[in-house]
C-alpha cells in the first residue's frame, strides 16, 4: 500500500499527530504523546456507538434550545438536507471586532497578531452547529467520524471534503453555502465579548468540551472526556452559536499566514494562495488555552486529523 503524503505533524492540541493519505483508503492512526506527561505513546482508541445517549432527547433538548435562541430579534434559516434532515443556521448581523490577542493574554500564539479592528460589512448566516454526521451522511452518503453518534460533529475531515459538502448543499438547496472566513469565525465566535472566550477570562469543562485537566488563569480544574460530545450540549454564545470553543475544530476557508500583517481589515479573505488552511476553535483533545477566541491553527487542506470538523455559512440575500 502506497502512502501519499505521510508526515508527523506537530499540533497545538498538546500531541503529536500522524496523519496519512493512503491512495485508496484513510488509515485514522493518532499517536498521542502529551507534553503534560512526556511518559510515551498511547494510541487514541476507537470510541464508537452512541455512549449511552438517546438520540431522540438529544434532538428534542436541542430543538427547545434552538426554539429559545431563534427569537423574533435572532432570525434563523433551515436547510433541507432530504431525508428530514436539515441544518439550522441563525443570522450574524454586520458589525466590528478586535481581531487577534492583545501581548498580556495568556498563552498568545506569536500568529495572533498584529491586532486589528475588522469590520464585517454583510450580515450572513452561520450554521448553529458543528455539522453533525447525521448531515454530513445526508449530503455526502458517508460518515468518516470515529466517535459514531448522528447528533455528534463530523470529524475527520478533510478541508476538501468541507468544502464539497458547502458545494452540494448549495446544489441541492440553491443557497450559496461555504465555509467561514478567519474574520468571520472570529467575529461570530466571540459573540460581542473581547475576553480570551466567549465565557468570559476563563472557561471550564462544564461550558465546552476540552481537556479540562489543565486550567486557564484562575478558572477550576474539571473533566476530560476523552471524545466528542453531541453539538449543542453546552449553552451557546451571544450570537446563538453553539461549540465554538472546544469539541471538534473547524476549518475555515482562508489560506494559513503567521500573521496579520498586511491583511484587509474590512471583510478580510485572508492572503491570496498558501500551503494549509486555518483551523479554528480548539477540539475535545485541547489544553483550554488553544480554544480562546483569538487561538489560530493550520493544516494542509488534503490532510485530516482526528479533530477536525467544520460549521457553514450562508450568504444572506440583499432582497
Amino acid at each position: 500500500m502506497t502512502m501519499h503524503g505521510s508526515r508527523l505533524q506537530s499540533d497545538k492540541f498538546g500531541q503529536w499527530v500522524k496523519v496519512f493519505r493512503p491512495s485508496s483508503f484513510f488509515v485514522p492512526i493518532v499517536l498521542s504523546l502529551t507534553f503534560a506527561g512526556l511518559c510515551g505513546f498511547s494510541v487514541v482508541s476507537c470510541m464508537c456507538g452512541c455512549d449511552g445517549q438517546d438520540d431522540g432527547k438529544i434532538r428534542e433538548q436541542l430543538a427547545a434550545e434552538e426554539s429559545q435562541a431563534g427569537d423574533a430579534s435572532r432570525p434563523m434559516m433551515s436547510l433541507d438536507l432530504g431525508g428530514g434532515v436539515t441544518l439550522d443556521c441563525v443570522l450574524i448581523p454586520a458589525g466590528k471586532c478586535v481581531m487577534g490577542s492583545p501581548a498580556g493574554e495568556k498563552q498568545r500564539g506569536k500568529d495572533e497578531g498584529p491586532q486589528r479592528q475588522v469590520t464585517i460589512s454583510k450580515p450572513f448566516y452561520m450554521g448553529i452547529t458543528e455539522v453533525t454526521q447525521e448531515q454530513y451522511q445526508a449530503v455526502m452518503n458517508s460518515n468518516p467520524s470515529n466517535f459514531r453518534h448522528p447528533q455528534k460533529p463530523v470529524e475527520q475531515i478533510f478541508w476538501e471534503d468541507a468544502v464539497e459538502f458547502c458545494e452540494k448543499v448549495s446544489k441541492k438547496t440553491g443557497k450559496p453555502v461555504r465555509l467561514p472566513t478567519e474574520a468571520e469565525w472570529e467575529y461570530a465566535c466571540r459573540g460581542g465579548t473581547e475576553t480570551p472566550f466567549n465565557t468570559g477570562e476563563t472557561i471550564n469543562s462544564s461550558q465546552a468540551n476540552f481537556d479540562g485537566t489543565h486550567i486557564y488563569g484562575n478558572g477550576t480544574e474539571g473533566e476530560f472526556r476523552k471524545k466528542t460530545m453531541a453539538v449543542g450540549s453546552f449553552q451557546p454564545n451571544g450570537f446563538g452559536l453553539y461549540d465554538m470553543h472546544g469539541n471538534v475544530a473547524e476549518w475555515c476557508s482562508d489560506w494559513y499566514q503567521d500573521s496579520y500583517e498586511g491583511l484587509d481589515s474590512k471583510d478580510p479573505q485572508g492572503p491570496e494562495d498558501g500551503m494549509n488552511r486555518v483551523l479554528r476553535g480548539g477540539s475535545w483533545v485541547s489544553f483550554p488555552g488553544y480554544c480562546r477566541s483569538a487561538d489560530r491553527d493550520w493544516n494542509n487542506p488534503g490532510y485530516w486529523v482526528g479533530v477536525n470538523g467544520f460549521r457553514v455559512v450562508v450568504a444572506k440575500s440583499d432582497e
